[in-house]
């Protein structure tokens, strides 16, 4: 294994851990097979979850597969239907003129200098569907046996980095779950479809406002909230919303109602498995959405207090007046929030506080 080699694969293993070193590894894988650019992309469903690009191609890739024309491409199913362990060149895929003619080539690679690919797929432990995909730019010529065979040397490696990433992640979800029942909170991390992912013992017990079905997937009893719940998480797979939701869910005696919180997960601002998740939590009509908001972004305890504080509409020198700090020690209490809630800018993460700590529509 050649120096600049050894070192790719180390990379690899720390992007696992470190997101943000993705865009640098798959320059560089790129560069091992002659391409101009690679993407590691994250699928849940028929749903892209997350995505890390080569930076100079970054933005108009993320804005592809947040277009229709991505649902329109028939790559990934075709990559799917081929079930290979090992990349696959374009040729290998598709007729000539079929590659020509889908909408990936149509509306992303050839606008952007790009043609001939090869791509890889991998499965995750948590359902999700991964895959490596590099690209050289037009006139060049497609990925031959040489190609893909050092593209392959690189896939287990990949493969093990996918496997690391989503273990992690899954561990934290667990992590939440947990950490509401410390509280007495049954609660539950949910995908779109409503499967559970990960779910504490209080909410595995409960019967009076909890229905479970095939495939771990958890409904509630209450066919209003039912219909809430469904709708939320149809939201948080789409990407439609960053806010969470509140409503009250009855028990099967259609008495004395619960709150019904759905909030988005984040873990990381560049969690590459963080999108298309929603951690449910059942409590008292009046419960502490705070509470939860801190347990689900690993917030410090000023962290929250910033949080309430933006919520009910202050300003950070309101804020720094407030709690007698400086205004200095509010922004950075402020940016560890964006990080932490994956929000971008103030103005989106106030709303989605706001959302997220307003209390349960409908009455108890």
């Amino acid at each position: 294994m050649n120096i600049a080699r050894e070192n790719l694969v180390d990379r690899i293993y720390e992007a696992a851990a470190m997101p943000d070193a993705w865009p640098s590894v798959l320059d560089d894988l790129a560069d091992q097979a002659g391409g101009v650019g690679a993407a590691l992309l994250a699928r849940r469903s028929d749903a892209w979850i997350g995505s890390r690009i080569s930076p100079a191609h970054e933005a108009s890739a993320e804005a592809y597969l947040r277009s229709a024309s991505a649902a329109r491409s028939n790559t990934t199913q075709r990559l799917v239907a081929l079930d290979r362990a090992g990349f696959v060149a374009d040729h290998e895929l598709f007729s000539d003129e079929d590659y020509r003619t889908d909408a990936f080539v149509t509306d992303w690679a050839a606008p952007n200098g790009m043609h001939h690919g090869a791509a890889t797929g991998i499965s995750t432990p948590i359902g999700d569907y991964v895959v490596v995909q590099v690209q050289r730019r037009t006139g060049a010529p497609r990925f031959d046996a040489g190609d893909v065979a050092r593209l392959d040397g690189f896939r287990p490696h990949l493969a093990r980095a996918a496997l690391l990433a989503s273990r992690w992640r899954l561990e934290r979800l667990h992590a939440m779950t947990e950490a509401l029942e410390l509280i007495g909170l049954p609660a539950a991390v949910l995908d779109g479809s409503g499967r559970a992912l990960a779910a504490n013992a209080l909410i595995q017990a409960m019967t009076t406002h909890v229905v479970w079905s095939p495939g771990d997937r958890l409904g509630l009893v209450d066919p209003a909230a039912a219909g809430r719940l469904r709708q939320g998480l149809s939201h948080i797979r789409g990407g439609a919303s960053l806010g969470g939701r509140s409503f009250p869910a009855r028990d099967r005696g259609a008495g004395q109602p619960l709150g019904a919180h759905l909030i988005p997960t984040a873990g990381g601002a560049r969690d590459l498995f963080a999108g298309g998740l929603g951690l449910l939590a059942l409590g008292p009509i009046r419960a502490a959405q705070a509470t939860i908001v801190r347990v689900l972004y690993d917030l410090t305890a000023a962290e929250t207090e910033v949080a309430l504080l933006l919520a009910e509409g202050l300003a950070p020198a309101q804020i720094a007046a407030r709690r007698g700090v400086t205004l200095d020690t509010v922004r950075n209490q402020i940016k560890a929030l964006l990080h932490k809630t994956g929000a971008d800018r103030l103005g989106g993460l106030i709303a989605l506080l706001a959302r997220q700590l307003s209390p349960p529509d409908g009455k108890a």
